[in-house]
């Protein structure tokens, strides 16, 4: 890696940035940058937001780091096929909103228009026939039934299109809502196979958990990593070395107090911080 941070400017596996003045939180989001010219280095892999910054205050929920950190390693499970499917599903479901009070409410305003032109049409009618029964002449009356006429099939016309409307609405709201649970089923399943696939990572890198606690100079017992009960930078540490975190690791002075000695533990770059 590259590092560039006040009198530091080389390329390296580990440096002191204690007497630099940067913080440790300017240093991890350097790291974490890949516009970031200040530490130029290869990008972080997941396990790098669980185990990428490793101070005294670590909180780390080991089962789950050690996972991420076979991942890491390339490691692959036998539920690893049906979770890639059941995510090639979700991401393909489409569920789009339905507005069926629009639908309800075009249906609504339709039918009133189409009543109050019958009546209009009801009175015009009685007009024509009234002139008739009174001998008078009766084609302007008629003119205007026939123009009242045609609005109300037009509005018939428009009355059945918001039917037709609101039933197709219907179709795709039954439709989005069977999506809708589909999608909660699929989520159900990943988040299933997700924690089988976490449990048989676990259990094939637990030994290796050991091994690498072993290995480290912080206070903690090995244990597998469902039964650790030590210090959680311990466990922090120890998944650190363990995996591939891809970007440096920032380290406090507190944990390791010397860079190249955190390098030589845990296996990865290095930067050393004040924190």
């Amino acid at each position: 890696m590259r590092v560039a941070f006040g009198a530091v400017d080389a390329t390296g596996q580990s440096f002191d940035l204690r007497n630099t003045g940067v913080d440790a939180g300017t240093v991890l989001e350097a790291v974490r940058d890949p516009s970031d010219d200040r530490v130029v280095g290869a990008p972080p892999r997941a396990v790098h937001e669980r185990v990428g910054f490793l101070h005294r205050g670590v909180s780390v929920r080991v089962p789950a780091a050690v996972a991420d950190a076979a991942r890491s390693r390339g490691a692959r499970t036998e539920y690893d096929r049906g979770l890639g499917r059941v995510e090639a599903e979700l991401a393909a479901l489409d569920a789009p909103s339905v507005d069926l009070e629009a639908a309800r409410e075009r249906v609504a305003d339709a039918a009133a228009d189409v009543d109050a032109l019958r009546e209009q049409v009801a009175r015009a009618s009685g007009r024509v026939e009234a002139a008739r029964d009174a001998g008078r002449d009766a084609s302007g009356a008629e003119e205007a039934l026939r123009a009242v006429n045609r609005e109300l099939a037009d509005a018939e016309t428009d009355h059945h299109a918001a039917l037709e409307a609101l039933a197709a609405a219907r179709d795709r709201a039954r439709s989005a809502r069977d999506t809708r649970e589909r999608r909660l089923a699929l989520e159900d399943r990943r988040e299933n196979l997700r924690r089988d696939a976490r449990r048989a990572l676990v259990d094939e890198y637990g030994e290796s958990f050991r091994r690498a606690l072993r290995a480290l100079p912080v206070p903690g017992s090995p244990a597998a990593p469902r039964e650790f009960d030590g210090p959680d930078v311990a466990a922090a540490c120890a998944v650190a070395r363990l995996a591939r975190p891809g970007a440096p690791l920032v380290v406090a002075g507190d944990v390791f107090g010397d860079a190249s000695r955190a390098r030589a533990a845990l296996d990865a770059p290095v930067l050393l911080v004040e924190v």
